[in-house]
């Protein structure tokens, strides 16, 4: 999802950094995004320079990142819920866990929300350049569990808010494990169960020890891809548009990917000894979260956001066709 880009005046290059919430360049989405930087920077001229900073890289706090955008203290950067609702709501409330059964919703979500949430941006001196995909979440158990809905008094590693209530919804115990300690806490059986995004399992090994998969319908991660307005209307007209062309090619290369990436990450950890991973979400457990996690974090997010909020929900179940609350 992207804007027209809008008329500016001529200025000289520029040199930006964008932060990520990644410390490297390793993954494949954020490799696609540099790569558009890379020939933004080929086909301006070298006019606007952009380079991904890793989270840690800047003296910038994570949580301070939308202030540092406003201020202009920083050029470009994503906006995530779990840091930056507090500077920008309306992003918490599009990321309400479980609001959103599965990908296609979500997309259908932002579209309809998007002239909104951009209207709040740029009230807070941002705009927003992008609407970055971000991959599910699944759950991987050191055991069979036969139904999700009722962990049985297990514990699992419960990392932030969100999995200490999904955990205590479905009957578990949530515990505290930081996530370079999560192999050696599933191993000795600590913790029996892990929420994760698939290539983190994979990319630490931890199917060998917690060999069961499965998905939950977990999709609610959105990345804003967004930029200081005032430098941002300080480009030459020319310049935004051949930034909202490469990004708009490199959002669907990422978009397109991400269904493909599941799979592969699920056949690379067969192949390192997962047993077993189940692809459908039952309805019980999408109740389970719709009653325990969806309604009193929706509510509490409308609270937040405000007017802003209601509206941009109000465009969104119109565009859904049926009531998220």
């Amino acid at each position: 999802m992207f804007l027209a880009a809008s008329t500016a005046a001529t200025l000289a290059s520029e040199r930006w950094s964008v932060l990520i919430t990644r410390p490297n360049l390793n993954a494949y989405d954020d490799q696609i995004q540099q790569q558009a930087f890379d020939r933004i920077k080929a086909r301006t001229g070298g006019e606007l320079d952009i380079s991904t900073a890793p989270v840690g890289s800047l003296p910038i706090k994570e949580t301070d990142w939308v202030r540092a955008l406003q201020a202009g203290d920083l050029s470009m950067s994503v906006i995530v819920g779990d840091w930056h609702a507090s500077d920008f709501p309306l992003i918490g409330l599009l990321q309400t866990p479980f609001l959103f059964r599965d990908e296609v919703e979500k997309r259908t979500a932002i579209a309809a929300g998007f002239p909104i949430l951009q209207r709040e941006a740029n009230r807070l001196n941002l705009h927003i350049l992008a609407v970055r995909p971000f991959p599910e979440i699944g759950f991987w158990a050191t055991e069979p569990i036969a139904d999700l809905t009722d962990f049985g008094g297990r514990s699992i590693r419960a990392q932030a808010k969100l999995y200490s209530d999904i955990v205590e919804a479905a009957n578990g115990l949530p515990v505290p494990v930081a996530f370079a300690e999560a192999y050696t806490a599933l191993q000795r059986g600590l913790v029996k169960g892990i929420f994760t995004g698939y290539g983190s399992i994979t990319g630490s090994k931890l199917h060998e020890v917690a060999p069961y998969g499965y998905s939950i319908g977990l999709n609610n991660q959105i990345y804003l891809l967004a930029v200081n307005l005032d430098k941002w209307n300080a480009l030459p007209a020319e310049t935004r548009a051949i930034v909202m062309e490469e990004l708009g090619l490199a959002m669907q290369i990422i978009q397109a990917w991400m269904p493909r990436s599941h799979q592969v990450e699920i056949d690379a950890q067969m192949a390192g000894g997962l047993r077993s991973f189940e692809w459908e979400v039952s309805d019980a457990w999408f109740q389970l979260m719709s009653d325990r996690i969806v309604k009193p974090t929706l509510e509490s997010e409308l609270a937040r956001s405000g007017a802003a909020g209601i509206e941009m929900l109000d465009a969104i179940e119109a565009a859904l066709g049926r009531s998220l609350r």
